[in-house]
């Protein structure tokens, strides 16, 4: 029988066991499955990899109901076994090639699934790569969104860019405080203000889901603004929603909070607890813009910017006395010159402890009243008898009935007063660690690299500067390196020579820099020795350890555990909020249940120093 005879025949004795029919009505229903699920998966906030993994599953049954549809014939009866024809005979070849095809697309779809699936497509560890990954990729949770980031909106305000620049950073504060998501830090996304690279490019660098981008239109002596916000998917590139403003400027403070309150119920869904916009109250746009230039001359950090902030504040404070956050910027810049010792008149100083009153009873502004108070406070202790005036700020405090902790607060507080608010970013300087991760969230991993150098040529035993040298490594995944640092922080802080020896033996014939799980495998069995001689271990450490080697359950156990130490937190809960090793679990109950005992303390102690604990008055 010739090929083509052969062919005709393979293709009659395909009608004649129905195998065209059972093919056409299974590509039918598989065409009104995927059409159901782009309606119903995005209702359900389903990841991509839902949708991708149903195309691939139906694509490999295919081949499946066609072999079936051979072999069967559905009948009255049930299924029976198709019957041969002794006199048909067909050419092998065609076997061949449909055993063929259906082998290449098994292959094509086993493949993508190693390469999407497992490493958990959107719902995994954004921004992963590598081989590591595969240990984070198997999660049960809902993690399809668990990090934002709000690029620099777009100015288009004829002049006040300072404008908008002050509404960029308010919105990712308050949007930090509306969400359970990992909310990317003002200072990482800043290098993204010019940049060519692609919205997919830039998400896999910050290691989020969503991406909010805009714009900011006011004509120059307008008192209206708009602003436009766009929600998008990160790694697809795709508008989820887009939302327009348009008030007058002296509604901008429930403004900015309207904006966040929307992308944070797009994004997560419901805020019942929040406090309406409408409470806030409505200031001068004058005096807001005057105020905006003050603090942009207060963080130049130097004397004539002191003095040029203080004479815009003075004006804003003329135009609306009510307008506390130019109260408080105030006070801090008088307190900025009291530190640095530039000169300050007598009439400032007493005008100074007022400003603090009067802002803490206009309320609104509670985190910043309780940083500036926090720094008086601290200021009073290194500045002596001489400061007196300072003096008179401790009392006010204490009159006005608020009672609060010990001058110098616990580091998970300070750091969130420091980075919360412009008076902890302009009166705290960071130290040198801290300054290094700072560096480390902008990508500048040299500089980070060269400032803990520094750091531990002065002291080679400060175990904290080793420990972020270390993590600097682990976060561009570069295991030797991270290998090499624990090498000479052994060396510079074990005393006995030769114990030090054995331990870096064991710890390079442990740990494969090409196998990730190597390296927290020896993590976990060092930790558990330091734990079994008694020493103090972080149970944040702990758990970050469990979350590599893919324990989620023991990960937020140990979380649970750093909660419960009373008298003394955990200083590494300070990371919950923006350490991308957390997304995995950041949706999960337990862990929701602990970011909220972090937040709650904090709140408590900025209220207990802030003083009204209210938005707004009322």
């Amino acid at each position: 029988m010739s090929g083509k005879t052969g062919l005709r025949a393979f293709w009659t004795e395909l009608r004649r066991r129905r195998v065209v029919r059972s093919g056409g009505f299974y590509v039918a229903a598989a065409f009104v499955m995927l059409q159901l699920g782009e309606i119903v998966l995005p209702a359900f906030n389903a990841p991509d990899w839902v949708l991708q993994s149903l195309v691939v599953v139906l694509l490999l049954g295919l081949p499946v109901v066609l072999a079936f549809a051979w072999v069967y014939d559905l009948t009255p009866q049930g299924l029976e076994r198709t019957a041969d024809r002794a006199a048909v005979k067909v050419s092998l070849a065609p076997r061949i090639a449909l055993l063929g095809i259906t082998v290449v697309v098994a292959g094509l779809g086993v493949l993508w699934f190693q390469r999407n699936a497992r490493t958990g497509g959107e719902g995994g560890v954004p921004g992963a790569r590598g081989p590591e990954t595969a240990v984070l990729a198997v999660a049960d949770i809902d993690t399809t969104v668990t990090a934002i980031a709000v690029l620099p909106l777009a100015d288009l305000t004829g002049g006040e860019e300072l404008f908008a620049l002050q509404l960029h950073e308010e919105i990712i504060t308050l949007l930090s405080e509306l969400t359970t998501l990992r909310v990317v830090s003002r200072t990482s996304v800043e290098r993204y203000r010019a940049t060519d690279k692609l919205l997919p490019e830039i998400a896999a660098e910050l290691g989020v889901q969503r991406i909010v981008t805009g714009s900011v239109a006011m004509a120059a002596g307008s008192d209206s603004v708009r602003i436009s916000v766009q929600l998008l998917n990160a790694p697809t590139d795709t508008h989820l929603r887009s939302m327009s403003y348009q008030r007058e400027m002296k509604d901008i403070l429930r403004l900015q909070t309207e904006v966040a309150v929307d992308i944070a119920r797009t994004v997560v869904g419901e805020l019942d607890a929040f406090a309406a916009p409408e409470q806030l109250a409505q200031v001068d746009p004058e005096a807001y813009r005057l105020a905006l230039h003050g603090q942009q001359a207060l963080d130049l950090g130097t004397p004539e910017g002191r003095r040029e902030a203080l004479a815009y504040l003075d004006q804003a404070v003329e135009r609306d006395p009510a307008f506390a956050l130019a109260r408080v910027l105030r006070f801090g810049a008088v307190l900025g010159a009291a530190i640095e010792g530039d000169s300050v008149t007598g009439d400032r100083l007493v005008m100074a402890p007022e400003d603090l009153a009067q802002a803490r009873e206009l309320g609104g502004v509670e985190d910043e009243v309780a940083a500036a108070q926090v720094a008086a406070e601290e200021a009073g202790l290194r500045l002596g008898p001489g400061a007196g005036w300072i003096g008179s700020v401790v009392r006010d405090r204490a009159e006005a009935g608020v009672e609060g902790p010990a001058p110098v607060m616990d580091s998970l507080t300070r750091r969130d007063l420091q980075e919360r608010t412009r008076i902890g970013r302009q009166l705290w300087e960071p130290g040198p660690i801290r300054r290094a991760y700072l560096y480390r969230e902008q990508g500048h991993y040299d500089s980070a690299a060269v400032v803990l150098r520094t750091v531990l040529e002065e002291n080679p035993e400060m175990v904290p500067a080793w420990a972020a040298l270390e993590d600097l490594h682990l976060h561009q995944r570069d295991y030797a390196g991270a290998v090499e640092v624990r090498d000479e922080w052994i060396r510079a802080t074990q005393n006995d020579p030769a114990a030090a020896a054995a331990a870096v033996e064991t710890l390079n014939a442990t740990i494969d820099a090409d196998d990730p799980r190597s390296y927290w495998e020896w993590r976990q069995g060092h930790i558990e020795a330091r734990q079994a001689r008694g020493e103090r271990v972080s149970q944040v450490e702990m758990a970050m350890i469990a979350i590599h080697l893919g324990d989620r359950r023991g990960a937020l156990d140990h979380l649970e555990a750093a909660t419960e130490t009373t008298g003394r937190w955990d200083r590494g809960l300070e990371t919950l909020d923006t350490n991308p090793v957390w997304d995995l679990v950041r949706r999960h109950p337990r862990f929701l249940e602990v970011k909220q005992q972090v937040d709650e303390y904090k709140r408590q102690v900025r209220e207990s120093w802030g003083g009204r604990g209210k938005r707004g008055p009322p």
